[in-house]
Formats: C-alpha cells, sequence, structure tokens
C-alpha cells in the first residue's frame, strides 16, 4: 500500500509538472537524469536468540544465535536509477526519482552451537542475494544557477520496496542444507536529504555528484516454518531505524 501511495505521488508530480509547463519553455525547464552509485546497505536485523536445537539427524543441543544486522551480511554492490526534473525557477527544481540498490550475500557466522557432550561448532549460513526498489519526490534549491559549477541541497520523500531475505543455514555435520525466510518482503516509508554538486557542460549535457542521507523504519519479521529446523523461534525484530549514505555520479540530459 505504502509503495502504490508513493507510485501515486510520483505519477501525479511528474503530470503536474509537464501539465504546469508551457510548450515554449518546456525543453528549457526539463531535464532527464540517470545515475549510479554505492554505499548503500540493506534495511533490517534479527535480535539474538538462545534456542534448545534438536535438528534431524543432529546430535541435540544448545544453539546460541549473535545478534544480525542484514548491513553486515550483505556487500553493498551498486545502485542506479533514473530522475526527471523540473524547473519551476532557475533555483528551484522539483523531481521524481526511481532507484534500484543491488546487495549480494555473504557466507557469515552467525552464531555457535554447543552439543550436550560440550564440543562447539560455529553457525554459517550462505545469504541470498536481495535487493530493494525506492520511488521517490522531491525538491532540489541550486545555488548559482548561472554557473558552470552548481551546489544545490534537496530533500525527498516517497516508499522502498525491502526484497525478502533468505539464508542456507548448513546443518551440524555438512549433512545438507536448509533456506530459511529470515526477512518477509516488506514496503517502508523513505525520507532522503542530499548535497553536492552540478556541472554544466554545454547547454543540454550536465553532470551531477550528490551525496545523500537515506533514512527507512524498518520491521523484520517471519514465520517461516524452517525457522524451528535450525534452532529460531518466530522472528519479530521491532521497529528500527536504519541510516545509509549512497554516493551517486550522474549524468543530465536538458530537454
Amino acid at each position: 500500500m505504502k509503495l502504490r501511495f508513493a507510485s501515486l505521488l510520483f505519477v501525479i508530480g511528474s503530470a503536474g509538472a509537464a501539465a504546469g509547463a508551457h510548450a515554449g519553455d518546456f525543453g528549457s525547464k526539463s531535464s532527464l537524469v540517470v545515475f549510479g552509485g554505492g554505499n548503500s546497505t540493506m534495511p533490517g536485523s534479527i535480535p539474538g536468540q538462545t534456542v534448545v536445537f534438536s535438528g534431524a539427524g543432529d546430535e541435540p543441543g544448545t544453539t546460541v544465535y549473535d545478534n544480525l544486522k542484514f548491513e553486515d551480511v550483505y556487500r553493498n554492490d551498486y545502485n542506479l536509477g533514473t530522475e526527471f526534473d523540473y524547473a519551476f525557477t532557475p533555483q528551484l527544481t522539483a523531481f521524481g526519482r526511481y532507484n534500484y540498490s543491488s546487495f549480494t550475500g555473504k557466507n557469515q557466522q552467525l552464531g555457535e552451537f554447543t552439543s550436550e557432550s560440550g564440543a562447539t561448532t560455529p553457525v554459517y549460513a550462505a545469504f541470498s542475494d536481495t535487493d530493494t526498489n525506492e520511488l521517490d519526490v522531491g525538491a532540489r534549491y541550486t545555488f548559482l544557477p548561472s554557473s558552470h559549477l552548481q551546489p544545490f541541497v534537496g530533500l525527498a520523500i516517497g516508499a522502498e520496496h525491502l526484497s525478502a531475505t533468505r539464508a542456507d543455514f548448513e546443518y551440524q555435520g555438512g549433512q545438507g542444507e536448509t533456506n530459511v525466510k529470515l526477512g518477509e518482503a516488506e514496503n517502508v516509508f523513505h525520507q532522503r536529504a542530499e548535497a553536492g554538486l552540478q556541472y554544466a557542460a554545454t547547454s543540454n549535457l550536465g553532470f551531477r555528484l550528490s551525496v545523500a542521507a537515506s533514512h527507512v523504519n524498518t520491521e523484520t519479521k517471519s514465520n517461516d516454518p524452517n525457522l524451528e529446523r535450525v534452532g529460531l523461534g518466530r522472528i519479530v525484530s521491532g521497529s528500527a531505524d536504519h541510516w545509509d549514505y549512497p554516493i551517486e555520479l550522474g549524468a543530465v540530459a536538458y530537454f
């Protein structure tokens, strides 16, 4: 529902900007940006658990899981996106943007299994790749708009879709794996503040470098039946704030 609402805002904002532009000056006030970057992190976390465990084919014992942040078990690969801008004044621009972020899962130690005989074994899981999709609408204020170098600041709100988080847990003794969903797919509200520098190379082409602070509030949940097979109970992490600081470089085409 939240993602649909943000999508509606994106469409309304883009349509409103287009409708408000006169045919004669639309080209001088509109631009399209294609950007890419990195340093995004995967939202979500799981509190540590201590659970008496007896899986099929395993010696009974206790598994102690550490507190887990998803940003620790995913590599921060890249983000790609596009943005439509409409300049109401030389200083003030409204925009709608779409951003896709990809994350590669790691093989990570999550805790330790202690058998009834006292032997300890680390517990590993291989996390599947995942991604997020983001839609924002916002506004940007540009300083020195008539200069080739144009500093700017901006604010945006929208929605972000977080794909499900899955991992393959190894059985004790290496006798196979269990695929477990550690976090359901989730739609969350998203807020973003940014600052950067735009370079107007020609009348039709520019380049933009931005650094942003991006915030979402997540609640990691899972009722996967396979949780019990690896010594985990039902996951409800509670609401948690997540911040990351993406750096992006884009090419700007003026219509």
